[in-house]
């Protein structure tokens, strides 16, 4: 048996929609997989009801965007029960707007600024727009390179517009007021090692110990698992399927077995 805890889809930065990802789940033989798009639960109902036509289960989650000394922090949610808490619904559909403000802002300013080609109806069809998502839009309507496009949305760029950043310590209280079974994203990204031990301590249930990048030391983390208590995850944080990069894989890249799924199923009373 293979479960991924950790995917994303077009209701994020994803490139791929629900039915795509569950038929990229199906070819790679992926029994049990979560979606734990950014900051949004917009996909969770969608991709359950497809992904029973294909035989394959879901559980239903979010990944939470959090800042902890000015490094990105990723929190992934599981929602206990295959139900969406309330406190998930409403803190998507807040920031949904706050961002749709922000991309509309940000990206006018990019064309009047550096004088490019923008498409703010394509933007605006994706439930939750991020900074890769006005990327991809950037790229496509001027025909870039990705790593040239990426220059207009940096924080460097004359047209960037800070985000609203929520921190770690808030994130975490959020996820466990709305009783999520709470796992620390790709530990390995964050730069300053130091500080995941730092992080650790504001309550994770489970840390992610399997992961596509590079820079991913597995026995590391399973270490620090035993040493912390907590239950080991593993995730593809796949965005683009077949087109997967150096830091996400396709969905079926990093996967638990039924074993070491067992406890995190136990919490979120999944039977497998």
């Amino acid at each position: 048996m293979k479960i991924d805890l950790h995917n994303h889809t077009i209701h994020s930065d994803g490139i791929l929609t629900s039915e795509e990802l569950v038929k990229r789940a199906v070819l790679n033989h992926v029994d049990i997989f979560a979606l734990t798009d950014h900051d949004s639960v917009f996909g969770d109902d969608e991709i359950e009801e497809i992904a029973k036509k294909y035989g394959v289960r879901v559980i239903k989650g979010l990944e939470l965007s959090t800042y902890y000394k000015g490094e990105s922090v990723h929190v992934v949610c599981l929602f206990k029960n295959n139900i969406i808490p309330q406190s998930m619904w409403d803190f998507s559909r807040n920031l949904k707007e706050k961002r749709r403000k922000r991309a509309i802002d940000m990206m006018n300013k990019i064309h009047d600024i550096y004088g490019l080609n923008i498409d703010l109806d394509e933007l605006l069809k994706g439930e939750v727009i991020t900074r890769a998502n006005m990327l991809n839009n950037i790229a496509k309507c001027n025909n870039l390179p990705r790593e040239e496009a990426a220059k207009y949305i940096r924080n460097d760029s004359k047209a960037y517009i800070p985000s609203t950043k929520m921190s770690t310590e808030d994130g975490v209280k959020l996820a466990r007021e709305a009783g999520c079974v709470v796992i620390f994203a790709h530990p390995c990204l964050i730069k300053n090692q130091d500080y995941v031990e730092e992080i650790l301590k504001y309550g994770f249930d489970g840390i992610e110990v399997r992961y596509p990048s590079e820079k991913n030391d597995e026995e590391k983390f399973i270490e620090l698992a035993k040493k912390w208590n907590l239950l080991i995850s593993a995730g593809s944080d796949c965005h683009r399927g077949a087109e997967a990069d150096g830091d996400h894989g396709d969905i079926g890249t990093c996967t638990l077995n039924e074993i070491e799924f067992e406890p995190i199923a136990r919490l979120l009373y999944f039977e497998i």
